[in-house]
């Protein structure tokens, strides 16, 4: 496994912080140590330098001060809105015994650490450190569960799902980390991000380890990648879904998004790889990094396919043809981009060896994904299904998915986030004009911009052949976006409420309140069913 390189002039120290002084491309390497010395978390990555004792043992780690314990590590990760480092003295109050900083060591002399008997490591990127000594706290965990990591624009929490469920009906317990749940061993976790930070990821498969989980299906997202939540991990299996435009307010542009999903295999140990390759960017991928490699395809020739595929407002059923022989897949999964996210678990199944008829009995058992093409239950003659599409791709999917069992028209309830990459809204705009019958454009989570601004951003896609009345509408408001829908939905009509999901809050400026897009929609079609 690569390390970070090493700057040159860069010094490495042995256990008592002396200076080896040894030449720009030595890595701190040394036999493994019993417990948790704090020279046994940093052997193999390259410092800049130490001022202080590397003999003491290490209690815990901590990025934030207020977590810090006695005896502790402090990790001053430079953030977007603050340094960590103006918290060192913070958390040497609280008992750090040592702490980690891009900050060089000579510019540490005025907090006394000598008379505070406290170490200092200085290294060149405190988020790669933190990966590492994280790891290496809690024995490495990636090397001893196999970790799938699932990346690309849409379908991560699905394949993952999907994947889980195989596992299922096989009898044996897995861990699922993303967007929705970090869920493992009786363990469940709200998710404040689809990838949590490194120390967490390392800490959750460190407990699935001693539970006797064998296996994790994480959602890596681009801002993981980017921000090394997932550098030098171990991957027994990498999976690539596919990419769109999405989060260009982070990355800056396409190439970056880009180059940001090949991290997860270009920056890790990955052993195996599975890729769509009907997908642009899914084709380079596989090309830089074809060993033990399946691909996955419904237009292209794969190793892995789904073949004859027929879609109902039950489901969908299609040939499964793999390497290992083909078979009939009935599932209860809508739309031909489920049917990717099934083939492309079922690639990731096979490499790890699991039987066909294992892998067959899983796809078939999948049910329910929570906010991800989900039915809400209204007693009337029209649908409602909401789901988690927030990119222009993903919402020409879920359309194009209803049109194929719904007799009526699509009616679209959706918005775009606040504080996020502003130049897909005008796209979603479009795209929902185009693929519904009436679209009602309404708020997400507007965050700290003004709900209407990001309703005019979307309505500069609409087609000017579009009328306001006839073919769209704004409802500012979600949930009276969401009533004014069901108002309008008459018999064998489809409401596709887009772009939060499983979400069961809304961002607004003012602060978090408890919104669920079913909950509202469930309500309103009760509402109607009573005449009110």
């Amino acid at each position: 496994m690569s390390c970070l390189g090493v700057e040159s002039g860069s010094h490495f120290f042995n256990s008592m912080g002396m200076d080896l002084n040894f030449s720009e491309n030595y890595i701190y390497n040394m036999s493994k140590l019993s417990g948790r010395k704090l020279s046994a978390l940093i052997q193999g990555f390259p410092v800049r330098g130490v001022d202080g004792e590397l003999s003491q043992e290490i209690s815990s780690i901590a990025f934030d001060s207020r977590e810090v314990e006695d005896g502790g590590l402090f990790m001053a990760i430079p953030g977007f809105k603050q340094d960590g480092f103006k918290f060192v003295d913070d958390a040497i109050a609280r008992g750090a015994a040592a702490f980690i900083t891009e900050t060089p060591i000579e510019e540490l002399s005025s907090l006394n650490l000598d008379q505070r008997k406290v170490t200092a490591i200085s290294v060149k990127d405190c988020r790669s450190a933190l990966a590492w000594v994280g790891a290496e706290f809690y024995d490495r965990p990636s090397d001893r569960i196999d970790v799938y990591g699932v990346t690309g624009t849409n379908g991560k929490t699905t394949v993952t799902y999907i994947l889980d469920s195989i596992y299922r009906v096989g009898g044996q317990q897995s861990g699922v980390i993303g967007t929705i749940r970090h869920r493992y061993g009786g363990v469940n976790l709200a998710a404040s991000t689809t990838t949590p930070e490194s120390l967490d990821v390392n800490r959750m498969l460190y407990e699935m380890a001693g539970r006797k989980i064998r296996q994790c299906f994480l959602e890596v997202s681009s801002h993981s990648l980017v921000l090394k939540r997932v550098f030098g991990m171990h991957f027994s299996v990498g999976i690539f879904t596919n990419l769109s435009r999405d989060h260009l307010d982070f990355h800056g542009t396409i190439d970056k998004y880009k180059e940001a999903k090949k991290g997860l295999f270009r920056d890790n140990q990955v052993e195996k790889t599975v890729v769509n390759i009907d997908d642009l960017v899914g084709r380079e991928i596989a090309g830089e990094f074809p060993e033990n490699l399946l691909s996955v395809g419904v237009k292209k020739n794969a190793d892995v396919m789904a073949e004859d595929c027929s879609f109902s407002d039950d489901g969908s059923c299609f040939t499964l043809k793999t390497p290992s022989g083909s078979c009939e897949i009935r599932t209860h999964l809508l739309g031909i981009h489920n049917i990717y996210n099934l083939i492309l678990a079922a690639a990731g199944a096979l490499q790890q060896g699991l039987s066909l008829d294992q892998i067959a009995e899983g796809l078939c058992s999948v049910n329910r994904i929570p906010g991800r093409f989900e039915k809400v239950p209204c007693g009337k003659n029209f649908s409602i299904i909401v789901d988690y599409a927030h990119t222009d791709d993903a919402l020409r999917n879920v359309l194009q998915a209803a049109k194929l069992f719904t007799s009526g028209r699509i009616i679209t309830v959706f918005g775009c986030g606040g504080d996020r990459d502003q130049g897909k809204r005008k796209t979603m705009g479009r795209v929902a004009i185009e693929e519904s019958e009436f679209t009602i454009v309404t708020s997400d989570n507007p965050r700290t911009e003004d709900p209407q601004r990001i309703v005019d951003d979307i309505l500069e896609g609409v087609p000017s052949s579009a009328f306001q009345g006839k073919d769209y509408e704004v409802v500012v408001d979600r949930k009276e976006a969401i009533q004014y829908a069901v108002r309008k939905a008459q018999p064998g009509d489809l409401i596709m409420i887009a772009g939060k999901g499983h979400e069961d809050y809304q961002v607004l400026k003012t602060g978090v309140i408890h919104f669920d897009d079913r909950e509202v929609a469930e309500e309103a079609a009760r509402g109607v069913l009573q005449g009110d």
